[in-house]
């Protein structure tokens, strides 16, 4: 009589061994697919782009406007994006800035120029708020009393790069501020899918009260960018503040401790 208990404890010992087993590898799966992700988030480019800001006035007239800008995210997570702008009457004009979640900090210094300044962050700061002004994914707000719609435009490749879209209608109805017929902002946003922590490779905004302007890619290296990229340039003051929050703009005059960048 004993055999066939001893059949069935060793039949239950085994299915439980195998659920045991199948809980360790789907528990090292999740982990590893975790991992993968975490990594993914931090694959470093530079991302090289062209904007241009087209508007017609009332009378017909066309201002078109250029800019170019240049996007750098390491490995450790630093942030760098410079902004130049060229016009017919004087030399190009860059502006930098820096974020270092590992340091807390955001530096920005224009180019040319002398002084760079330096923001050191709370900690709340540089875990809640610097990540909203830092990030690649754009966000779209709406007025007051505004119809907001968003629509799926699926795959395409930009660049080699496969890429998802989406369009976004805000329509601000008649009366709303002042207007005396709807107007209707379109934008169209095209990010990459994998491995590039969302990053935006085309932005096009058609807003009918300031004209139309294109973001789009036109130069992408997936490597780490030189660490100087993250430095203000040699010989640049550097000045450092004490900040409770970010910003996306150079900080105005103010004092603060000041070194010089060697």
């Amino acid at each position: 009589m004993r055999k066939p208990i001893d059949q069935a404890t060793t039949l239950v010992a085994l299915v439980g061994l195998a659920l045991l087993v199948s809980a360790q590898a789907a528990r090292s799966q999740t982990s590893v697919t975790t991992e993968t992700s975490a990594q993914a988030a931090k694959t470093p480019y530079t991302a090289e782009y062209k904007v241009t800001h087209e508007q017609v006035l009332a009378d017909g007239t066309t201002i078109i406007r250029e800019t170019t800008e240049v996007k750098s995210l390491d490995s450790q997570g630093r942030r760098m994006t410079a902004t130049t702008t060229t016009s017919a009457d004087r030399a190009p004009f860059t502006h930098v800035m820096v974020y270092d979640p590992v340091a807390r900090t955001q530096t920005f210094w224009h180019s040319p120029g002398k002084v760079a300044r330096l923001l050191q962050l709370s900690a709340t700061a540089a875990d809640h708020h610097c990540l909203t002004i830092t990030r690649d994914d754009v966000s779209i707000t709406s007025a007051p009393k505004s119809q907001f719609r968003s629509e799926n435009l699926g795959t395409q490749s930009i660049q080699g790069i496969e890429a998802h879209g989406r369009r976004y209608t805000t329509t601000i109805p008649a009366g709303a501020m002042g207007n005396d017929a709807p107007l209707v902002s379109i934008s169209e946003i095209w990010t990459a899918l994998a491995g590039l922590n969302g990053l935006v490779l085309l932005d096009v905004r058609n807003d009918p009260r300031q004209g139309k302007t294109t973001r789009e890619l036109t130069n992408l290296t997936q490597s780490d960018p030189d660490p100087a990229t993250f430095q203000p340039p040699e010989g640049y003051e550097l000045v450092t503040q004490e900040s409770s929050g970010c910003r996306d703009q150079a900080p105005s005059e103010t004092r603060g401790e000041r070194t010089t960048s060697k």
